[in-house]
């Protein structure tokens, strides 16, 4: 495979870019195309080669520090965690055509037979269903009906019953990121209206109870719907909001372009938007907490910041953004990212599994916290591509 490529060459790339940048007069917050693409591939390497390891680096969630478990557990490879590195990933490696990347997709699927990953909370919960966008993506790839037959026989079984069909399945709005896109893409691939009408009853379920208009943010789940600030503003935690975001962005291009219920999710993506320019801190990142005081969160987060990168970029990309408008939102972002990159390729700064704002430091990261940054450098390396 050509996936893991030498260390000190790249280094060397990444570096020599820069200094190109400079010499042009060109400074880090509008680098070239071909800069983004070999930081992105840098995270994209060091995630692969430390797969195996991952729990060395993952950050422990505020309050938990008693389960050591979790320093050595790796998570599963349908998890909703690692199966966001995946959908991360092929989007890059669409983007920049490396077969070999899609390789290493391939074989992870198969190795877990192309299934779902199993619940105890039952077959509905979302979290299990992330990992099914992928089995898609490679699916088109491929062709292959194995890699959806799990999947399409999970789903089935949901809708077969009555019970299951009917409840608010999706009450926590992570869970934007991991079904939605999902059911919208088995309709796109399937040609089956009813998984598409299943997504969005369940999506208008979950908008009307967590979204807050005024603000164009959601919240992470009623029961946090009273949390304040240190500053008396509400609490919106950054992370939850860019899983509903970057959910959008794997949602929208599955949707049939002339179906009446397509301009919700557009309008939804612009109103979010806009909370997301007048929100971003001075450092280019967002705050865990997006309205409180940028002093009361004097330690920097990324992993909702690559979301909000990942999607900003591609709403420019696709014209529902206007481009100077965002640019220079996009840009600041991307460099507080990238400046949060380590030598070997691991982003740093990132909070742990979690619910509400919490703790990070730049000596852990999450494998969901690398598959938004790849995603991103994909969408940044096209606007500046296009430039």
């Amino acid at each position: 495979m050509r996936i893991l490529f030498q260390k000190s060459i790249l280094a060397f790339a990444v570096t020599a870019l820069v200094g190109m940048a400079a010499a042009h007069g060109q400074g880090p917050e509008k680098p070239y195309p071909s800069e983004v693409e070999a930081v992105t591939r840098k995270v994209a390497d060091w995630q692969i080669e430390t797969y195996i390891d991952m729990a060395r680096y993952r950050a422990l969630p505020l309050g938990l520090e008693h389960q050591k478990w979790r320093r050595t557990k790796k998570y599963d490879d349908n998890d909703w965690t690692s199966a966001t590195f995946h959908l991360g990933l092929f989007h890059f490696a669409e983007t920049i055509d490396e077969p070999g990347y899609m390789e290493w997709l391939k074989a992870l699927s198969e190795g877990v037979d192309w299934k779902l990953r199993w619940n105890p909370k039952g077959i509905e919960h979302a979290d299990d269903h992330a990992m099914g966008q992928l089995y898609l993506d490679l699916y088109e790839e491929y062709g292959d009906p194995v890699m959806i037959a799990d999947l399409q026989s999970r789903f089935d079984a949901i809708l077969e019953d009555p019970e299951e069909s009917q409840k608010r399945a999706w009450f926590w709005c992570d869970a934007l990121f991991m079904g939605p896109a999902t059911w919208a893409r088995l309709a796109r691939v399937t040609e089956e209206e009813k998984y598409l009408y299943y997504m969005d009853r369940q999506y208008h379920l979950s908008h009307s109870r967590l979204y807050n208009p005024e603000e164009g943010l959601f919240y992470r789940g009623g029961k946090f719907m009273k949390n304040r600030e240190k500053n008396g503003a509400q609490e919106f935690w950054a992370r939850g909001n860019g899983w509903v975001y970057g959910g959008l962005v794997f949602l929208i291009p599955d949707l049939p372009p002339d179906w009446e219920g397509r301009q919700f999710y557009i309008d939804l993506f612009q109103e979010m938007s806009l909370a997301l320019k007048r929100t971003q801190r001075s450092d280019g990142t967002w705050s865990m907490g997006m309205l409180g005081n940028e002093a009361d969160y004097p330690i920097k987060e990324i992993s909702g910041t690559a979301f909000f990168v990942f999607g900003l970029a591609w709403g420019v990309n696709e014209g529902l953004l206007d481009h100077e408008t965002y640019e220079p939102v996009i840009l600041d972002g991307w460099k507080a990212m990238v400046d949060c990159v380590n030598e070997e390729g691991m982003p740093g700064y990132v909070q742990g599994v979690g619910a509400a704002p919490g703790a990070s430091d730049p000596g852990h990261t999450e494998i969901y916290a690398t598959g938004a940054f790849v995603a991103a450098g994909a969408e940044v390396y096209c606007m500046i591509q296009s430039e």
